[in-house]
């Protein structure tokens, strides 16, 4: 067979919640079976069996096992109790398991298979005794669905959103390890690209402890002994196990994280004997040499084996005959069993002793063997050459470690599996070079996604994933949900710290799209400084080779290279440990001296970086919803917006300057005070030449009398900023230059925008005016009303992107009086005085990005090469104990936030979905509906069926019957209860026009209406 990949592991099983843990306890010989005495289990057993002198109480128990988060599946809280926890465990643990693979579900093209077993249970009998008792209706399509075998696998590719195979296994205490067998060969056939394989065993309700009869399987003193003199029976345990297969040819071009490698399996059973649950030699050696076969391996390469070892004194005698058959010449070959730390789980106890031994090939260790004492005669003879591992030691065997694990049903199902090593990934780079790692965080409330945050940080300390292979993780192998946090670092020790650190977490809330949409904002001259950019030329992939071919062009233009000037040597690093270069701060004409002291150097420069870097994102799919800009920075906007082609754009800019340079100098000032406070400054020589904001605006006019008003705002006490400008732009002094700009666009074809731009000079949105030549004159000597431009972008777009070095969030803050929530105002550059590398303000602006719910394409954005993968532990998520015999009520399960439908199976976007909270966060009931809603007696009747159905207390009008987790079941429910309300049946088809509370009140309502119950 082909060779499969194991790509992620995830398990409770007892004494572990995870898969590290459970490792270290097996490698530490540690036992995780609870023994109570009868005083300790009073009130949970019967008394008639504690006072049973064969009470034996013992048990492998798994923490928290009703404990559950239906939002996580998008379930109807009542859906959930209705559903059998091991049931639960199933979706919850494969869930996790997937996300140890990296493998988001919502990806359609990839065919990912489920084979899951259960095991039996009694929740149904609990449910409908609880139900009995309170003499409610018994709903038997529910109690299925939730509750019957036949439904495990395909509910978790229900609620997963798996779309290849859908496979219940059953053979008792082999389905899991059978369940893999069958998941491999479906791997093998392409009838899958990616199996999830699970297993769940779940005692309910929980068991304490057993009635030891003689000959049975039950231990007399609740100790697994296996291949021990003293084995006497087993102890039963609670599990639950999920493993994701991948071809192995895939999963190396994927980069995966290959923690072992399936070379091969086989199945058979014991066929006719003297007992159903007697086993044989015969059939158990038989499978084993079939699977080597299969394998193509040989029974020397084998260095340990994960055994059945049950610990019943027939049943080791005979797996230990069939191992001594094959294995017996190999006296290299260790047997274990991991049932002597845990106890039997049943239909997860295959896929329990796989885990371990996937981990033992990988590691290079094995495990002891618990409570031996004295092996068992057959464990000794000389002739079995096997030996019995009975304490921690290193893999027996030189070359590629090889094991196999067996798995014995009761019934006779024989599984033999066989397990290599993986193969040494193709590299795994240190992160001292690389660029910084930015690390998206998310789940679905604030307490999750900080919990999360702290578990990555502590793997990341714990090295079991670089931090840029948390980048990788966290931005391609997670959903991306609506509570978001992020952390950005070259460093994984100052990664760990800002995710061990707890938040404030940004959620996404926003029903108007508007409120995703985005604005790019280009500032004017004024923030530049040399090498702006220049740190992103090995960081964000296509800018340097966008960036140098429009300098070229500029620089064919005035004669001068001007790549020397964008990419300097420090690629944009710091100059010292503090946060802010102080003297670049205090002093702001150093800007215009040096290589940008020539103004045409400037503008060309300053365009082609802004250019450069919109273009560079708009590949990388953060393309804009409109565009403004400032000054220059607005014939930046109309380029991005298609009104001038890249490189004419280029030769207006450097024809335009050259046009402004031939006018006498003048000066401009900045000015920290209103529109019209800086009107009242103006005179004779001096213009207003730009509104900025509510208290920051430009004055300009000719050097003289420029400085006549800055020396009058000083003699005041007040202070005027003059700029790095040697013209007044924006003021009549460029009136000549103007008109001579309109005289060259006369030449040229200008487009009407593709993009809605936003204008300088009235502030408001501008259409086919700007390919008019008398409209760029306008803009070169009118005032720029740029505070009323991002007034004007503010109520479109909620995101406000400055691409290149600029005041934005300054001016946005004035603009806005501090609300945050009016607008998101995100810089990709650095300014001047900033002393943080040109990446790392990338990197975090488009984490901003992130969290505002702007949709990035992360794989294009990605600078390095995709590699090898690490681990980060499973986001976290709300649960809650979720138990109907503890007496919850289906109806009063608190739901936190709806979910919205995109999460299911997709990324949660804020543009394509709705969410039953208002922008505030609070969820009201509907207690409060007439409140919200005005006296609606319709929606307050379907709120009580609602609240009924889906057992969701926490409702308003906008709350969505299936994001909630409604479905076709439920539906039918919902159309008997509102009969039940109104006495009349309603057709479906009236009540499911609409999915939303409030709209599915006026349907109803129009319904009866149309029908003559009631009038408008």
């Amino acid at each position: 067979m082909s060779a499969v990949a194991v790509v992620g592991l995830s398990c409770r099983l007892p004494g572990a919640d995870s898969v590290g843990q459970y490792w270290d306890n097996l490698l530490n010989g540690r036992d995780f079976i609870t023994r109570l005495p009868p005083a300790e289990l009073r009130g949970r057993v019967p008394d008639a069996f504690l006072d049973d002198p064969r009470w034996v109480g013992a048990s492998g128990c798994i923490t928290e096992p009703y404990h559950f988060d239906p939002s996580s599946f998008t379930m109807a809280p009542s859906e959930a109790l209705l559903t059998d926890p091991a049931h639960r465990l199933l979706m919850k643990i494969g869930h996790e398991a997937l996300q140890d693979a990296c493998v988001v579900p919502s990806d359609e093209r990839a065919r990912i298979g489920v084979f899951a077993a259960v095991g039996r249970s009694r929740h149904e009998e609990i449910i409908r005794r609880v139900l009995a008792g309170r003499g409610e209706i018994v709903d038997e399509a529910a109690l299925e669905v939730g509750n019957e075998k036949d439904h495990s696998a395909a509910k978790v590719a229900y609620r997963l959103g798996l779309r290849g195979p859908s496979i219940n296994v059953q053979s008792a205490c082999s389905s899991g390890l059978l369940a893999l067998h069958l998941a491999a060969q479906s791997l093998v056939a392409y009838e899958c690209d990616i199996a999830l394989v699970a297993a769940s065993t779940l005692r309910v309700p929980g068991q304490y402890g057993y009635l030891h009869v003689p000959g049975g399987i039950g231990s007399p003193d609740g100790y697994c002994r296996a291949f021990s003199a003293a084995a006497a029976g087993t102890v039963s345990g609670d599990g639950v196990v999920a493993v994701v297969l991948k071809r192995l040819d895939d999963a190396r071009a994927d980069c995966d994280r290959v923690l072992a490698v399936v070379r091969g399996s086989a199945v058979n059973n014991d066929g006719a004997r003297s007992g159903y649950a007697m086993v044989t030699a015969v059939a158990q050696e038989q499978v084993i040499r079939d699977a080597l076969l299969f394998a193509e391996t040989e029974a020397a390469q084998i260095g340990s084996v994960e055994a059945h070892g049950s610990g019943t004194p027939l049943g080791d005698a005979v797996e230990w005959a069939a191992l001594s058959a094959v294995y017996g010449e190999n006296p290299r070959t260790l047997v274990g069993s991991v049932k002597s730390g845990i106890g039997h789980v049943r239909e997860a106890a295959g896929l329990a002793g796989f885990t371990r031994m996937v981990l033992s090939v990988s590691r290079g260790r094995i495990p002891p063997t618990l409570h031996v004492g004295v092996p068992a005669d057959f464990v000794g003879r000389a002739e079995s050459g096997l030996a019995l591992s009975r304490r921690n030691q290193t893999w027996p065997t030189s070359g590629p470690r090889v094991g196999a694990v067996s798995s014995f049903g009761l019934g006779g199902t024989n599984v033999h599996m066989v397990v290599e090593e993986p193969p040494p990934p193709a590299g795994r780079p240190g992160d001292d070079t690389a660029p910084p790692s930015l690390v998206l965080v998310s789940a679905r409330s604030a307490e999750a996604a900080n919990r999360t945050a702290k578990a990555w940080g502590d793997a990341i300390v714990r090295g079991d994933a670089t931090l840029s292979e948390a980048a990788d993780i966290s931005q391609f192998g997670r959903r991306h949900l609506r509570f978001r946090r992020f952390a950005v670092s070259r460093s994984a020790e100052n990664l760990a710290s800002q995710l061990s650190t707890p938040e404030d977490v940004r959620v996404l809330t926003a029903r108007d799209p508007s409120r995703t949409a985005t604005c790019f904002v280009f500032p004017g001259l004024g923030d530049h400084y040399p090498q702006m950019g220049a740190g992103l030329r090995d960081s964000l992939p296509g800018f340097a080779q966008r960036l140098d071919g429009y300098l070229a062009v500029c620089g064919d233009l005035i004669g001068r290279d001007l790549r020397s000037v964008a990419a300097a040597a420090d690629r944009g690093k710091p100059r010292s440990e503090s946060a802010v270069d102080f003297r670049s701060l205090l002093d702001t004409s150093r800007h215009g001296r040096g290589p940008l002291a020539d103004p045409v150097a400037a503008h060309a420069v300053m365009f082609s970086t802004q250019l450069a870097l919109a273009r560079t994102l708009g590949e990388h799919g953060l393309r804009p919803a409109a565009v403004t800009g400032h000054s220059l920075g607005e014939l930046c906007a109309a380029t991005v917006a298609g009104v001038f082609g890249d490189d004419d754009a280029l030769r207006v800019v450097i024809e335009r300057i050259r046009l402004v340079a031939a006018q006498p100098q003048g000066a401009m000032l900045a000015v920290a005070m209103s529109a019209a406070d800086a009107e009242a400054l103006t005179g004779p020589g001096v213009w207003l030449a730009a509104v900025n904001g509510p208290r920051s605006c430009v004055l300009a006019g000719t050097r003289e009398a420029v400085d006549a008003v800055n020396r009058q705002l000083s003699r005041e006490g007040l202070q005027g900023r003059l700029l790095p400008s040697s013209h007044a732009f924006h003021t009549p002094l460029l009136d000549t230059a103007g008109a001579q700009l309109a005289a060259l666009l006369e030449n040229l074809t200008l487009s009407e925008p593709t993009i809605p731009m936003i204008a300088n000079v009235t502030g408001d949105w501008i259409g086919d005016e700007v390919t008019s030549p008398s409209y760029w004159h306008r803009q070169l000597t009118a005032p720029v009303l740029f505070g009323q431009a991002l007034r004007t972008a503010a109520a479109r777009c909620g995101v406000l992107v400055e691409i290149g070095p600029g005041q934005l969030r300054t001016l946005i803050a004035q603009i806005r009086g501090g609300a945050e929530d009016v607008v998101c105002a995100v810089p990709t550059m650095r300014r001047a005085y900033q002393n943080e590398q040109d990446d790392v303000v990338l990197m975090r602006a488009l984490g901003e990005l992130w969290q505002a719910g702007v949709e990035l394409d992360w794989a294009a954005l990605r600078s390095h090469a995709q590699r090898w993968k690490g681990s980060l532990p499973p986001t976290a998520a709300d649960e809650r104990r979720m138990f109907i015999a503890d007496g919850a009520d289906l109806s009063a399960v608190p739901v936190p936030l709806s979910v919205p439908r995109s999460e299911r199976h997709t990324d949660s976007s804020p543009s394509s979905a709705k969410h039953s909270v208002h922008d505030d966060g609070r969820a009201h009931s509907a207690d409060t509906l007439a409140f919200q809603d005005g006296d609606d007696a319709c929606m307050r009747m379907l709120a009580t069926v609602w609240e009924d159905v889906l057992g969701i207390g926490e409702l308003n009008g906008d709350s969505d019957f299936f994001e909630l987790g409604g479905d076709s079941m439920m539906g039918a429910r919902l159309l008997s209860g509102i009969a039940r309300e109104l006495g009349t049946r309603v057709p479906a088809v009236a009540v499911f026009e609409a999915s939303t509370l409030r709209g599915m009140a006026r349907c109803v309502k129009a319904w009866q209406v149309k029908e003559g119950i009631v009038d408008l």
